[in-house]
């Protein structure tokens, strides 16, 4: 059974000031390496908690891509 993970993400590159109301959230039952492929293109990815066990995903657990600092 995939873990359910809460997605805190932008849609304006992370280079640019952000509004409140660019900023989105969204609850995805899926395996971790699954939720970008969730998102809307470019979705610049600022915080994932898993639902499941109550607690915050550490960036170094995210998909490669969307890791901070990645730039391969």
């Amino acid at each position: 059974m995939s873990p359910t993970y809460r997605v805190r993400y932008s849609l304006t590159p992370s280079a640019f000031p952000r509004s409140p109301a660019d900023v989105r959230s969204v609850d995805l039952k899926a395996g971790l390496d699954q939720v970008p492929g969730l998102l809307p293109p470019a979705a610049y990815i600022m915080y994932i908690e898993n639902l499941s066990i109550g607690q915050d995903v550490h960036w170094t657990r995210w998909p490669k891509a969307y890791r901070p600092g990645f730039s391969e």
